[in-house]
């Protein structure tokens, strides 16, 4: 039970991220200004798309109830987080 209750709280915080990057792809993103650099705002765009998918694909896991196919949400979220952020800094260089 606790085990479902902390990959739900991950799941929604993945969504949040997700729409939180969606509408800032045109804006200001801490010291980034989006606006000005289109390639940034692609990678906001399918980051938050990459993150939308990863949290469906654990909501469907997290019915399937085995504790260990949930570490498939958790890899593939920290791994699309992971990307994101390298890629940010290889855009910052």
């Amino acid at each position: 039970m606790a085990i479902m209750i902390v990959m739900i709280i991950f799941i929604l915080l993945l969504m949040l991220t997700a729409w939180y990057l969606w509408h800032r792809r045109g804006g200001h993103f801490l010291i980034y200004d989006v606006g000005g650099n289109p390639r940034l705002g692609t990678i906001f765009k399918w980051t938050s798309i990459a993150l939308l998918v990863v949290s469906l694909l654990g909501i469907v896991i997290l019915f399937m109830a085995n504790k260990y196919a949930n570490l498939i949400t958790l890899i593939l979220g920290s791994l699309t987080i992971l990307i994101f952020s390298l890629l940010i800094n290889q855009n910052n260089g």
